[in-house]
């Protein structure tokens, strides 16, 4: 019965590590049954994320906060709308204007209000834009309350923010969580400091030839990328990982309940199923493929590339013709799109948006990347990458592509 026990203990607490990986930032409200895990297992989350990443994980009665450093350039992703669509500049830095704004609203205030407080915070950072002066600005402006409403720092308590966005005079009633607010950012920017300085000083850790910080760089990438290319490390990098990457994957394991697939090109942390299962505005891309007709699509056009170009054993890349890539994106998303044209409640993507967007996730997925960039064809210098060899289909025919 102990040892029953134990195996739940460990499996609660490592669920909750893979959402805090996932959503650094979680509430009671947002996410209860997440926070609820997060809290009862915070000492044991506390410890072993600061021993393991280097994190530092901050537990309040309401919200939890798992404040990420290094590896900025690295493995930031975009924020996204509803749509889907990434966030735009203006969409954050509306974001931020809120953040600021939010710092000196009532507990309980309305969009009306919050609009003014941004005006008011742009006039003070030199920004000439206001929230209210049309649709565009105001589509951004809900693009980043939106975002604090999935994060827990809004609730909307009367009307609704969709309806605001498409109609100015509509009023929505809000709910402000100052601690959750107050946590949205990881770390404030300070006012003597350049953009550009202030995220040097979060990327610092991943140039240090400390072995500590190479260590952690490593244990970073392997938590927060899809794969790590041995080619693409530097000398350093490349020995530890080398020399330690057993341990590595042992102390990750142990943390998130993975399992780590090492190869010669590279090495990948497989994590469980349940990883992808619910992104809810999260910071990271969700585990490859995911839900939707985007990771679906990705998906079979992978299967595809890897099965006619059947890259050989130990290359890190086989460049993929563009006239085949045209053809067989075309053909992935031509069928993806009457597949999910059938449901009633599914959204599809026009098919250039779509395709655009299969492009990208396979991209942040490492397993295609991109050599060289031609604005007028998207598919030219395109490569399949090693971990790409995973997905291939034997039933599949080879073309003579190869």
């Amino acid at each position: 019965m102990a040892a029953k026990e134990d195996i739940a203990l460990t499996i609660e607490r490592q669920a909750a590590a893979r959402r805090l990986l996932t959503d650094p930032l979680i509430t009671a409200r947002s996410h209860p049954e997440d926070f609820a895990l997060v809290h009862a297992h915070s000492d044991w989350l506390i410890r072993r994320f600061q021993r393991v990443l280097g994190y530092e994980l901050v537990v309040a009665d309401d919200h939890a906060r798992l404040v990420k450093t290094g590896l900025v350039h690295t493995v930031a992703t975009p924020l996204h709308r509803d749509s889907g669509a990434p966030f735009t500049p203006r969409a954050y830095t509306y974001l931020t204007l809120t953040l600021a704004a939010l710092a000196d609203a009532d507990p309980r205030t309305t969009v009306a209000e919050l609009a003014s407080g941004v005006r008011a915070a742009a006039r003070d950072a030199g920004l000439d834009i206001d929230p209210r002066s049309r649709l565009g600005e105001r589509r951004a402006f809900v693009a980043g309350l939106t975002r604090l409403v999935a994060w827990g720092a809004l609730t909307e308590t009367s009307g609704s923010l969709a309806d605001y966005a498409t109609d100015g005079t509509r009023e929505v009633a809000l709910d402000v969580d100052h601690g959750v607010a107050a946590h949205v950012l990881a770390r404030a920017p300070h006012s003597t400091t350049t953009p550009e300085d202030f995220i040097d000083l979060t990327q610092s850790d991943a140039v240090s030839s400390d072995a500590r910080a190479v260590e952690l760089t490593l244990r970073r990438l392997l938590a927060e990328t899809a794969v790590i290319y041995r080619t693409e490390l530097d000398t350093a990098h490349r020995a530890r990982l080398a020399g330690h990457q057993w341990r590595a994957a042992a102390e990750l394991a142990e943390l998130l309940g993975c399992d780590t697939e090492v190869r010669a090109e590279g090495v990948a942390l497989i994590m469980p199923g349940d990883t992808a299962a619910d992104a809810r505005g999260a910071e990271q891309p969700a585990t490859f493929p995911g839900p939707g007709p985007v990771g679906q699509a990705a998906l079979t056009l992978l299967s595809r590339l890897a099965t006619m170009l059947a890259p050989p054993s130990f290359s890190h890349a086989v460049p993929i013709p563009a006239e085949l890539l045209d053809a067989e994106l075309a053909s992935v998303v031509d069928d993806d799109t009457r597949q999910w044209s059938r449901t009633v409640l599914s959204h599809v993507p026009d098919p250039d948006d779509l395709a655009a967007r299969v492009l990208q996730l396979l991209r942040d997925s490492r397993l295609l990347d991109r050599v060289a960039v031609d604005a007028d064809h998207p598919t030219a210098g395109w490569r399949l990458l090693a971990a790409a060899a995973r997905y291939r289909d034997s039933a599949f025919p080879r073309s003579g592509a190869e």
